[in-house]
């Protein structure tokens, strides 16, 4: 949690600007605000009443000339309570199943992970620790709050890993460790210094202990213009300087920061140094010019909320059954940021079996298992995210359905 002087802001202009909560810099400048979001994407709701009452928060990005940083400063880490009733997982998808299953192969052949301790921060149902255990035949632990025995495992033979319900501290230094991985968990966290300096300091003296984390990748977001991922959940918005910046800072040596997954995802591997690099000017770092990117972006963003609202009053004046494909974050933003509501658009689909029968936050649309489609019939698709278009216009084939295909 950040301080209390963390947390004090300014508004000039309409824009907040706040202390980088990276490199300290004492001005970051306000670029984009969307005044009510729902602070959580990824929990649904059982009933579509709770899900229209769902919380509310303002998103108000800001950019760090000093280290490259993008941060939500009207972000509350307050709000945010991680609990079984968190769903993200990926792991449902063959797509997103071979990116991980590669990614694991790698860093196992890489590192020599066989037969070695391992630990995955923020690890979900276990997944992805489940095949480095498989493929390397490692002793692996798990830590995640929202970790819970009573959800269905992507795969079951997964299911037998230790996960511990608790955030991975300091307390677990004396946990035998040769090689961490966290994905997709530093962009949640509202102080990332303290977070990786807390890693860094169970690590101690195990020089040859190998980090490797994931995150999204800020630049797919501004210049690929993947803004349905900007949620109240993602406080931190990296680039591959910025992230490589912030393991500089508290002790780590990159090996590499690479982009993953069709350039929606970041990874760096690092190893641990002997002493922290504490100040900017020790980073030396050729920052990407990403200004002209974030000065543009509001119009951009502007101008594709625009162009879906004349698309979606097409399709409603048309008449035509509309479904989205993807019932996570993006999904989520799609709908609220359009405001489209549940008698617009019913439904949303998901092939995650912990999603299906619940409803959207914000907007109340019921996610929905793929074979409903049979019945519904939709007549337009719209897709959330397009490197899973392959895999769902051949499941919609296999439905012998013809749908138009919209891509988001």
């Amino acid at each position: 949690m950040g301080t209390e002087a963390d947390k004090q802001t300014k508004t000039t202009g309409g824009l907040t600007q706040t202390k980088c909560p990276l490199c300290d810099h004492p001005e970051m400048t306000g670029f984009f605000e969307i005044e009510s979001a729902p602070v959580f994407c990824n929990v649904l709701w059982n009933t579509r009443e709770e899900a229209l009452s769902a919380h509310r928060a303002p998103i108000h990005l800001a950019y760090c000339n000093n280290c490259g940083l993008i941060y939500n400063v009207a972000f509350d880490p307050e709000l945010i309570e991680y609990s079984p009733d968190y769903e993200n997982s990926l792991h449902f998808s063959p797509r997103f199943q071979k990116h991980a299953e590669d990614t694991a192969n790698r860093l196992i052949q890489q590192y020599q992970l066989r037969n070695k301790d391992i630990i995955e921060i923020g690890c979900g149902q276990g997944d992805f620790l489940a095949m480095l255990q498989r493929l390397g035949d490692n002793r692996v632990l798990g830590f995640d709050p929202s970790y819970t025995h009573e959800k269905t495992a992507a795969y079951p033979e997964d299911s037998t890993i230790e996960v511990i319900t608790q955030t991975y501290s300091t307390m677990h230094t004396s946990q035998p460790v040769d090689f961490i991985c966290c994905r997709h968990v530093l962009e949640h966290i509202d102080s990332p210094v303290d977070f990786l300096r807390s890693i860094r300091c169970t690590i101690g003296q195990r020089s040859d202990c190998v980090v490797y984390f994931e995150v999204p990748n800020a630049l797919y977001t501004l210049k690929d213009m993947g803004v349905w991922d900007i949620i109240y959940e993602h406080c931190s918005y990296f680039t591959s300087e910025s992230l490589a910046n912030v393991f500089m800072r508290v002790g780590f040596a990159s090996i590499h920061v690479t982009e993953q997954y069709d350039g929606q995802f970041l990874s760096i591997e690092v190893r641990p140094t002997a002493a922290e690099t504490n100040s900017g000017a020790d980073v030396e770092l050729a920052f990407s010019n990403i200004q002209d990117l974030v000065n543009r972006f509001h119009k951009a963003y502007r101008d594709k909320v625009d162009s879906w609202q004349h698309t979606l009053l097409q399709l409603a004046q048309q008449k035509k059954r509309v479904v989205l494909w993807g019932g996570g974050s993006k999904g989520v933003t799609f709908l609220n940021v359009l405001d489209i509501s549940y008698e617009q658009i019913e439904y949303i689909v998901d092939v995650n079996p912990r999603k299906q029968g619940k409803f959207i936050a914000g907007t109340g649309q019921q996610v929905i298992a793929p074979d409903f489609l049979k019945e519904y019939q939709p007549q337009t698709v719209i897709i959330m995210n397009p490197i899973y278009r392959k895999e769902i216009q051949d499941t919609i084939k296999e439905f012998a359905l013809a749908p138009e295909f919209e891509m988001a």
